[in-house]
């Protein structure tokens, strides 16, 4: 029997057997992949460098595909192959981007690299069949899903235990309050402050708990998607990319029972608009948004002409996140809240290698205390710091470094490139690794550096040549400028 499109306002009502006959089509991948096509999307509008040839051919080919396939996923959300297809061009993308600083691209990346690792095992095992079980695939990038949120929340609160984000006048908590507070008059007022600092605390702890406790899982869920569609309305920085991940990989990982809901509404939604405009119809709301509110920023710009084009771009994709990330917190809350109490299934036994994907990800977020990465270390607006043997994490006196990169930290005083110039004259050391890599990309490059008091003289990538990073330190170390000041402010 084909399930017909059941309307999202009479899921409401007590109706078992309508609610029963998901379980005959029910595919859990399928109510995924939108998700995933979407977050995606909003990772690759936030480099409108990228798209339009800036940083290359070969980016902007990658870039334009990533799209392309994230299109084809929502049209055909149940095409395996477009699905692994938008995971290998996203990897390529993302090694191609190398050393790459952002969190939530990191975070995709594991993620994309589960997917495609667990569909080549299955596709193994299927042998002359030839074919990927989705159902199997679906069972194991769960696991994946859960675990990555559960890290990033867990380094969420690990990194943040420091004197400056406790700090209401510096905390980066803050630096998200106060664009909200300022209209109402409150970003000044210091209950807020400390309210925002704590309440970080608190969710996260709170999803924490609640992505492994399924009966109740509600409670963290609903939490996790108020915080995470908020924060890129304050238009702090492009957050759009880093949300619509998290409501993706939660799509993965609510109980089955709920996710048979969320995959009910999406089918009677997609139902409607193919019966009404064919399958494109489905790219309809999202196309009509998106020139809704391209329009709508434009019209201002006229108002407000110092608008920067950056500015405009990320201001029509806050309005496109504003409707359609709250359309989807509004919909998963519902079948959050119809689950609350959840039943409790008993997923499969999955296999023990899935637990490595996640494990590794785990230990690499260590990275900043042992000496090696500060950037893509989930120690996003946490105003942590870990440079030259310093920190200001309350559980450390000091870092216990298994690695010297961070302890070379050299002060710019000239330089071919006034960036780093400029960036020395606004109190930022850096450290040498990050110098010389950029020297290696510019062998024409020079700059003079101070270093424990002794000068070194218009250094180039061939008189530190003996020194160069390696290209696996090239493409897996990346660390942020340095801070000395304090308390140390926020950055990112």
């Amino acid at each position: 029997m084909t399930v017909s499109a059941i309307p999202f306002w009479n899921f409401g009502q007590s109706n078992p057997p309508r609610v029963k006959e998901l379980a005959y089509t029910y595919d859990g991948l399928t109510a995924f992949t939108p998700f995933w096509a979407l977050a995606a999307i909003f990772s690759i509008a936030g480099d409108t460098h990228g798209l339009i040839g800036y940083k290359g051919s070969a980016y902007m080919a990658l870039s334009w595909a990533v799209v392309l396939f994230s299109l084809l996923l929502l049209l055909y959300p149940r095409r395996t192959g477009f699905l692994l297809a938008l995971v290998a061009l996203s990897l390529a993308l993302y090694a191609l981007r190398l050393p790459v600083a952002s969190n939530n691209k990191t975070i995709a990346t594991v993620m994309n690299g589960a997917i495609l690792l667990s569909a080549a095992v299955l596709y193994v095992k299927a042998g002359r069949r030839g074919s990927i079980d989705r159902v199997a695939l679906y069972d194991q990038i769960r696991v994946v899903a859960r675990a990555l949120l559960a890290i990033m929340y867990f380094y969420g609160i690990f990194h943040k235990i420091n004197t400056d984000f406790l700090d209401p006048a510096v905390s980066c908590a803050v630096g998200l309050y106060v664009p909200l507070a300022r209209p109402f008059g409150l970003e000044d007022n210091l209950f807020g402050r400390y309210l925002a600092i704590y309440s970080t605390f608190v969710i996260e702890a709170i999803a924490i708990v609640s992505l492994y406790w399924k009966r109740y899982f509600a409670v963290g869920f609903i939490l996790a998607l108020i915080f995470h569609y908020i924060i890129p309305i304050s238009a702090y920085s492009w957050y759009m990319d880093f949300s619509s991940l998290v409501f993706a990989l939660y799509v993965l990982s609510i109980p089955t029972p709920a996710s048979k809901m969320l995959y009910g509404i999406s089918l009677g939604v997609a139902n409607a608009l193919r019966e009404n405009f064919g399958r494109i119809g489905t790219l309809i709301p999202g196309v009509s948004l998106l020139l809704t509110a391209g329009a709508v920023v434009m019209i201002l710009t006229l108002a407000f002409p110092e608008r920067s084009f950056d500015m405009i771009v990320h201001s029509i994709w806050v309005l496109v996140w504003a409707v359609a990330g709250g359309a989807a917190m509004v919909v998963l809350t519902y079948v959050a809240l119809w689950n609350l109490p959840c039943e409790n299934v008993s997923p499969p036994r999955q296999p023990a290698w899935i637990y490595a994907v996640p494990a590794l990800f785990f230990i690499s977020c260590l990275s900043p205390y042992v000496g090696l990465k500060t950037e893509s270390s989930i120690n996003m607006f946490s105003n942590l710091h870990t440079e030259a043997g310093q920190t200001n994490h309350l559980l450390f006196s000091k870092p216990p470094y298994l690695f010297n990169y961070q302890n070379e930290v050299v002060k710019v005083v000239e330089a071919s490139d006034p960036h780093w110039v400029r960036q020395s004259q606004a109190g930022n050391f850096h450290i040498l690794h990050d110098l010389k890599r950029q020297l290696r990309w510019n062998p024409q490059a020079w700059v003079t550096y101070v270093q424990e008091g002794a000068t070194v003289t218009r250094a180039t990538a061939a008189s530190l040549a003996a020194e160069m990073p390696n290209i696996l330190e090239r493409k897996l170390l990346i660390f942020k400028l340095v801070d000395f000041s304090r308390p140390k402010v926020c950055t990112h």
